[in-house]
């Protein structure tokens, strides 16, 4: 049996800084190749299990992070370092509790690390402890009062639990601190009521990015959400169109949880989202053969495709002013298109942006224009859309085609 080479101390150092170089690099691989070799050398190093615990992380390999920043903290059960990332990658790995509790730990040696109480506010959102949120929210604001993330935050948490004045403070405190904060001055806007025609993008990237890993659990196990289902049903029913489609397009794509139902009575099905985090997420389903992490509109103005399919299930919640779309959509509709969407039902007139942040539509509205956009309406179906605060959004389904 050979025996391991034994390295002198010059060629062990030398293997230890090629690879924190290489981390610094990016070079994650060469990186852990090297920390993994010095860890056979030296399995009780808790430097070692720390910069290992980071490759992993950036290299989007939580599991093994969390693994090696444990034992870490076994060899050194008080180092901040080791106890914050563990409790980093524990939320990661959908371990809230244990991000929590490592927290909690950083916090007992350091009560006013607002890094640490910062990330303990957010695993508090992550569960829907709201009030607990906002009290360690608050901490973090004690400490550091402009801190950005944080007003934005507990400015959401407040929303959640109705009280808007508070919302309102802090929502005007994140804007400013950044004047181009788009987000907050979007909720700014429906929380007192300015008139807004559209959703800013970065606003949209920003919920869905942030929503990306658990937005199908989320919206389907504890919103109850199925309007791509009711939708499909819809078109299965009723005989006012074709039954199947040649070249389909999914606006506002998001994960393919909308355009999922739609795979078999559509022959080559695009798609497109704001968010890259929700495409990348939807590639993986292979239900799409064209995906597109960009505007929706500039996708369909580029694009040389007519189409005879188009579904937007859950977007126009985030445009007010529905026209240009409407337009844009109907230069690339086929025929004999068939397109299909929902709205939150609105009681008014015209369209309004709600203390949610989404728009909702009146029906006149949609039937206006529909009547100088070049749409006529095949049908038209109220409905349930999801559950929020334990009531149901209403909604409209609509379907429409293309006059000729």
């Amino acid at each position: 049996m050979n025996e391991k080479k034994q390295l002198s101390t010059e060629e062990l150092n030398e293997i230890f800084v090629i690879a924190c170089e290489n981390q610094q690099k990016g070079e994650f691989d060469l990186a852990r190749r090297g920390y993994v070799e010095l860890l056979s050398w030296f399995s009780d190093a808790p430097v070692l299990h720390y910069n290992l615990g980071l490759v992993y992380f950036e290299m989007g390999n939580f599991q093994e992070a969390t693994a090696t920043f444990a034992k870490g903290v076994e060899l050194a059960p008080l180092d901040v370092d080791l106890l914050f990332n563990l409790a980093l990658s524990r939320r990661k790995c959908g371990d809230i509790a244990g991000a929590i509790d490592g927290y909690k730990k950083v916090l007992a040696q350091q009560p006013d690390s607002a890094d640490a109480l910062y990330n303990l506010g957010g695993c508090f959102k992550d569960v829907k402890e709201n009030q607990s949120a906002i009290t360690v929210y608050q901490q973090v604001l004690n400490i550091d009062p402009d801190h950005g993330a944080a007003h934005n935050n507990i400015a959401y948490m407040y929303q959640l639990e109705g009280n808007i004045d508070k919302a309102v403070c802090h929502f005007r405190k994140v804007v400013e601190i950044n004047p181009d904060h788009q987000a907050a001055a979007h909720m700014l806007a429906a929380l007192t009521g300015e008139p807004v025609t559209s959703s800013p993008e970065s606003y949209v990237v920003e919920v869905f990015e942030n929503y990306s890993e658990r937005y199908e659990e989320s919206l389907v196990d504890e919103l109850e959400y199925h309007v791509p289902a009711k939708i499909k049903a819809i078109v299965d029913g009723l005989d006012l169109w074709k039954n199947n489609f040649t070249r389909g397009l999914d606006l506002g794509c998001g994960t393919g949880l909308s355009g999922e139902p739609f795979s078999t009575i559509v022959t080559s099905l695009d798609g497109v989202d704001l968010s890259p985090k929700m495409v990348e997420i939807a590639r993986q389903k292979k239900i799409y053969q064209t995906l597109v992490a960009g505007n929706m509109l500039q996708f369909v103005e580029g694009s040389k495709e007519m189409y005879d399919f188009f579904l937007a299930a859950d977007v126009f919640a985030y445009l007010g002013d529905l026209e240009e779309t409407f337009c844009v959509i109907k230069q690339h509709a086929a025929v004999d298109a068939l397109f299909c969407f929902s709205t939150e039902h609105y009681g008014g007139e015209g369209f309004i942006l709600q203390e949610t942040g989404r728009f909702a539509h009146s029906i006149k509205y949609v039937e206006e224009l529909c009547g100088h956009s070049g749409w006529k309406i095949q049908y038209r179906e109220s409905a349930t859309l999801r559950k929020e605060k334990d009531s149901w959004i209403k909604g409209d389904l609509w379907f429409l085609a293309p006059v000729i």
